[in-house]
């Protein structure tokens, strides 16, 4: 309420600052001079009193000077508001070494599991589902079931990755399990939907002699389990726990060669199967056990329904699903190409194969970057949010401008390093060709080079548009890498299927070059307004 005139009479207010602050204690940040010389006025202060104590002619004079007073302080305080707001600065350059090696060493072991199998066929000649002596048809139906079960499970995986993610960092492992539970049950369905779609297809036509294929199938359904219980645990972050696991069921690979001598067909079943049993019962077995000591079973919770839950997922379903397929693309193109005509639909090509799993090893060493870049973004993002006040808005899309930019850098710099010294490495191996037959028959063709030059820099693009989607999927917005990794698929295609049949078959990995870039550029330039309107995607994404 506003202060009466026995206010003044009872506590003289002689200094202008002093009316200052209580005027806009009173009316805030006032409308015009006549709005404090009221104010003035209805303290008590009297012309007399504006001129005995203030030293002014009148109240109005003094109204004056004193709206001019309140309006320089609210004007300070808003640029000093500003100044803290917008003072954006990079965390000490120690602590992003130590960040970026903390989170650049989690980015490996995710790919661990995958690099123990290569180090397995390596040492052993066989993994946990390949083996260095199969001949080219046994190869062919192998890498078909393989090919085939990451393309199928690959929506399924990405969609119980991001389910299971959202509902974990609620702390709510009743929903999570309800979820796992639910996308586990359509991804075996679909996988077996699929197995019996190709088995009476190939019946109807026959691209594949029907035990070959029947062969395929079955490596196909085991990959395809192994696939889905392992995405589980890496939803729930078990990533050491994968690594125990998958090595578990090699040595069983090798136990049954080595020391059962039951032949590489049973000695695979048994180990994938095992490993898929340990895989999925640990990842039932973790839930459970989360659910029951938070006693959340005991709140009555349900999943939103399934229209809601197709509408939310759907694009995370067809991202994964268009990766995979975009990853595993140029194989089918080149194999399936000439000359010489391939003995079936596909025909497995291992200079080709020995040129692309060359370039992985980069590819290994780079995507473990984006790790730290994800990470980077999302502890930076929300301090810096509560930090930036209405009018530093720009300033803060302005930092992130810069933060995406060094992370671009930062991955094409280790890109460039990692393909170099990859080539390098390897092709040092030459020294010992005449000793080890093994690494002779690598550098026997001399496609198997040029496809590791050409599929390590279609990986280093591919991985820059990873870094897009994974910003894009960080404020909720899987649409946006969705549209990209389309694209993507749409140029390899063309480009890679032109290619293969004009050029020769290797140069289906210029289509997966092509690909990658279009990934690369649709999502960077999708990035670009991202980035400039960051304020805007932060406060819808919730």
């Amino acid at each position: 309420m506003p202060e009466t005139p026995d206010t003044y009479k009872n506590n003289v207010i002689t200094d202008r600052e002093e009316l200052a602050e209580q005027i806009r204690e009173l009316v805030g940040n006032p409308l015009s001079v006549w709005a404090v010389a009221a104010t003035i006025e209805s303290l008590g202060i009297r012309d007399i009193d504006a001129h005995q104590e203030f030293g002014y002619s009148s109240v109005f004079e003094l109204a004056h000077h004193v709206y001019n007073d309140i309006k320089q302080q609210i004007q300070f305080e808003a640029e000093n508001e500003e100044r803290k707001a917008t003072d954006f600065e990079k965390p000490p350059r120690g602590e992003r070494f130590w960040r970026f090696l903390k989170y650049y060493s989690q980015g490996l072991l995710f790919s661990l599991p995958m690099i123990s199998q290569i180090i397995a066929v390596i040492l052993f000649r066989y993994s946990l589902w390949a083996w260095l002596e199969f001949n080219e048809a046994q190869a062919t139906i192998v890498a078909f079931g393989t090919i085939l079960a990451f393309v199928v499970t690959g929506g399924f995986t990405q969609t119980l990755g991001r389910s299971v993610t959202k509902y974990m960092s609620e702390t709510n492992y009743l929903l999570a399990f309800d979820a796992t539970k639910k996308i586990m049950k359509g991804g075996v369905i679909t996988t077996a939907i699929v197995a019996v779609l190709f088995y009476v297809l190939n019946i109807i036509i026959p691209f594949y002699p029907q035990g070959m294929l029947f062969l395929g199938l079955i490596y196909y359904v085991l990959i395809s389990l192994l696939i889905l219980a392992s995405g589980v645990l890496y939803a729930l972050e078990q990533r050491l726990t994968i690594l125990l696991i998958i090595i578990s069921g090699t040595a069983v690979v090798i136990f049954g060669m080595d020391v059962l001598n039951i032949g590489i067909y049973l000695s695979h079943w048994i180990g994938m199967g095992i490993t898929i049993v340990l895989l999925g019962g640990y990842g039932y077995l973790y839930l459970r056990i989360k659910v029951r000591v938070l006693r959340q079973n005991l709140v009555k919770q349900s999943l939103p329904n399934t229209e809601v839950r197709y509408y939310i997922n759907y694009r995370y379903f067809i991202y994964g699903f268009c990766y995979f397929l975009f990853l595993f693309l140029d194989r089918i193109l080149a194999w399936s190409a000439g000359p010489p005509p391939p003995a079936f639909i596909m025909w497995f090509n291992t200079p080709y194969e020995l040129g692309m799993d060359w370039a992985l090893i980069s590819m290994v060493i780079t995507i473990a970057v984006l790790e730290y870049s994800v990470q980077a973004f999302s502890y930076q993002l929300m301090p810096l949010q509560k930090k930036a006040g209405f009018r530093s808005l720009k300033k803060f899309n302005q930092y992130f401008r810069g933060f995406y930019q060094r992370q671009v850098f930062l991955v094409f710099v280790f890109g460039i390093i990692s393909i170099v010294l990859t080539f390098y490495s390897i092709n040092s191996l030459r020294l010992f060709g005449d000793d080890v037959p093994e690494i002779r028959d690598f550098f026997a063709n001399p496609m198997t080079t040029r496809v590791f030059w050409m599929a390590s820099v279609s990986y280093l693009f591919m991985i820059i548009g990873l870094l897009h989607s994974l910003f894009f999927f960080t404020l909720n917005k899987p649409a946006f890498a969705m549209y990209s990794i389309m694209g993507g698929v749409a140029v390899n295609f063309v480009v890679g299927y032109t290619c293969s049949r004009v050029l020769g078959l290797e140069y289906a990995a210029l289509g997966l070059g092509a690909g990658a870039l279009a990934f690369a550029i649709i999502s960077g330039l999708i990035a670009k307004s991202f980035f400039k309107h960051l304020d805007y995607y932060y406060y819808s994404a919730f």
